[in-house]
């Protein structure tokens, strides 16, 4: 599970959401080293949200490798609906309620437009049960490209964590990378926030 490269929006703290932001060249370096990195490593099966800081990470990382880079949109971030553009410091200024989704994930009430924690884990549930289990027979690596509350979503899962625990653990620094295993249909997280450049 790797997150996304770094984004102009990551860079001054503006929340990214679903809008679609392209990487910065810090970004794009990011995942040129983490490919270099990852170069004798094999994958049977990559996956990646359509959002292009995701899909640009991926075509990077898997450059030069015969493997085809699958969008599925289950893999999205986290839909922050109305504040997606909203600078943080702002927000912490005003005391907005969607500041509940990074402080307090059990607390946070609905906002038109925009997902709770609890639905990011739901979210990411369904795609690791229907879609990430049948594959324990089929694949024996898989990268999915994706982003940082949704990694903590599937965490989440993986542990079997309360929504209170969304944000346990390491930060989830751009383009790191956190492993899991499956096996005889549980997961057993072995790394989390692993940066390799």
């Amino acid at each position: 599970m790797m997150r996304h490269g770094e984004t102009s929006w990551n860079k001054i703290r503006r929340i990214q959401g679903q809008s679609d932001i392209d990487l910065n060249e810090a970004g794009r370096e990011a995942a040129r080293l983490t490919s270099e990195a990852l170069k004798d490593f094999r994958f049977d099966a990559a996956y990646t949200s359509p959002l292009s800081r995701a899909r640009e990470t991926g075509e990077i990382v898997l450059a030069g490798r015969d493997i085809p880079l699958i969008e599925d949109e289950r893999l999205k971030e986290a839909n922050f609906g109305p504040y997606e553009g909203a600078d943080l410091n702002e927000l912490y200024e005003k005391k907005e309620p969607i500041l509940d989704f990074f402080d307090r994930p059990h607390k946070m009430t609905l906002i038109e437009g925009a997902e709770t924690p609890a639905q990011v884990v739901e979210r990411s549930k369904i795609f690791l049960e229907e879609f990430i289990l049948p594959m324990e027979k089929e694949a024996e690596s898989v990268i999915l490209f994706t982003h940082g509350a949704f990694i903590h979503g599937m965490l989440t899962n993986m542990y079997k964590r309360d929504v209170r625990d969304f944000w346990k653990g390491p930060k989830l620094k751009n383009c790191s990378i956190s492993t899991a295993e499956v096996k005889d249909g549980r997961f057993c997280v072995l790394s989390e926030a692993e940066v390799l450049y």
